[in-house]
């Protein structure tokens, strides 16, 4: 029953071809519970939990092997072996829920504490029981998520699980908990948007998703000429080409610049020249540039070790660098190690990671017409937390958000589906459309109502050209008090609770 459990979880997001069901997740913590409900002793109870766990890697998050071998370099069968560990940790959450759930009578309390679980215990790809509901817009809006954030959607998944439990180990119908999980539902469909004013002018951007293949972009970046050659050419080919309105911004994906650039210089010396590249594509299209690439950090002694950014940089068109944003939030065992002090003894010997710095400011952009906008790379739109911080600490309101990737460390696997599935509850959660820029797919707009404009697929070397339409956009409550509201909605649902249990049949 755990196994199928996980199953039914990661059925949740997308898959194989890309399509997910949103109720998975609720119905796999359903028999997860119900399977945990029937073991009384903690040893069988976390075994029970692990299978779960299992049975969620296995299905719906397969392709970490691949992306060990690919970004690793580990070969088989070491890239099984430590995905099978990963399974393990996948939802470190679970074990915690396990212990404690044996102290909790009550659904409302135990499913609030199931989602503080979810966003403070540390997970490096969050996919967590409200995500799936994703699914269903825009044909069905997710009125909640600007006010409750996708925290709202794990705790009413978990609650209405829990309450079937009860409702089948008690055989009394909690009738209050389940008129007002149904009131919750309906209100998610009939709210009004609030968030949203008059418009601002429309922007005609370019993205660029030029398939560069792993082999090229590595020895690109280690100066081979001939691969330098084949991306200076497919980005300046795919920047210039002919478009039907004149273009105000044109984005390139995560690290698309192959050499180092240097922005402190940049800022100190104004009459340092931008790489020629750039120069001759901002040249010719007229239009402002922001790219994904390397930035220098000052020395610091430490040589190799944090001696570059994994950056965003936006080029203005007088060809001067107009702001960069260097990335905050890196990924473990890919830019960095999660080892604090150790990290840089351990860099001598686990030299198959970048060791990037990490960026301390959280800049904002203009376009030429002065709309300010925000910058996030990778995995970093993931976290809800994060951006909300990001958000909270601009002057002026962003009224969109650039999330620059790489997915080719993947290959054609469900990570690419999964990264921009997840990626939409940004644009949900803050009311905030997201470009979205890939070397390999998937790129596209998303809307503030999880919409998307037209789409550029895995391994298609194209340009996506979008006329964004803009809406002045407002604060949403859930940027304003963040967590604070799903602990106000878990409260409102334990007082309910209690009252329920006076009309159970």
């Amino acid at each position: 029953m755990a196994l199928l459990g996980g199953f039914f979880y990661a059925c949740g997001f997308p898959l194989f071809f890309g399509h997910s069901f949103f109720l998975g997740p609720m119905i796999g913590f359903f028999l997860f519970n119900y399977a945990l409900f029937q073991e009384e002793e903690i040893k069988k109870q976390m075994f029970v939990a692990l299978v779960y766990s299992f049975g969620f890697y296995a299905l719906g998050f397969y392709w970490i092997p691949h992306t060990l071998k690919e970004f690793g370099g580990l070969q088989f069968p070491l890239d099984q072996l430590l995905g099978l560990i990963f399974s393990l940790v996948i939802i470190p959450q679970i074990y915690i829920y396990t212990a404690i759930q044996r102290r909790f009578k009550s659904p409302a309390l135990l499913a609030i504490a199931y989602v503080m679980l979810e966003e403070f215990i540390p997970q490096q790809f969050p996919a967590h029981l409200g995500h799936s509901f994703l699914s269903i817009v825009p044909q069905f809006p997710l009125k909640l998520a600007p006010i409750f954030g996708a925290p709202a959607y794990s705790f009413l998944s978990a609650f209405i699980g829990l309450v079937v439990i009860e409702h089948i180990r008690t055989k009394k119908a909690p009738r209050l908990s389940y008129v007002l999980f149904s009131i919750m539902i309906i209100g998610n469909f009939i709210l009004p948007n609030p968030f949203s004013g008059g418009t601002l002018p429309s922007l005609n951007v370019r993205i660029v998703q030029p398939n560069i293949g792993n082999f090229i972009k590595i020895t690109s970046e280690r100066g081979e000429t001939n691969s330098l050659k084949s991306v200076f050419d497919s980005y300046y080919e795919l920047s210039t080409a002919p478009s039907e309105k004149p273009l105000d911004l044109i984005i390139w994906p995560e690290t698309s610049f192959p050499t180092l650039i240097a922005s402190d210089l940049m800022r100190k010396n104004n009459d340092l020249k931008i790489p020629g590249t750039l120069s001759q594509i901002i040249e010719k299209t007229q239009a402002e540039l922001f790219i994904g690439g390397y930035d220098l950090k000052p020395s610091n002694g430490m040589g190799d070790y944090e001696s570059q950014y994994n950056a965003a940089f936006l080029f203005g068109t007088d060809q001067k660098l107009k702001e960069v944003y260097r990335k905050i939030h890196l990924i473990p065992f890919g830019e960095g190690l999660p080892f604090g002090p150790f990290n840089k003894f351990l860099s001598k010997i686990i030299t198959n990671v970048s060791y990037f710095a990490e960026g301390e400011t959280f800049p904002s952009f203009k376009t030429h017409n002065d709309i300010p906008f925000i910058s996030v790379i990778c995995y970093e739109v993931l976290f809800s937390d994060f951006l909300r911080e990001f958000l909270n600490k601009q002057s002026t309101p962003p009224q969109f958000l650039v999330n620059l990737t790489n997915d080719s460390w993947y290959g054609d696997t469900a990570e690419p589906h999964q990264h921009l599935f997840l990626a939409k509850w940004r644009a949900l959660e803050f009311n905030i459309p997201v470009i979205r820029s890939t070397n390999t797919g998937i790129t596209t707009v998303i809307m503030p109502d999880g919409a998307e404009s037209n789409r550029l697929t895995y391994q298609e070397k194209k340009n996506l050209d979008v006329d964004m339409k803009l809406h002045v956009r407002t604060t949403t409550v859930y940027q304003q008090f963040g967590l604070w509201m799903v602990l106000l909605l878990a409260a409102l649902f334990y007082g309910i609770e209690k009252l329920s249990r006076k009309f159970m049949v």
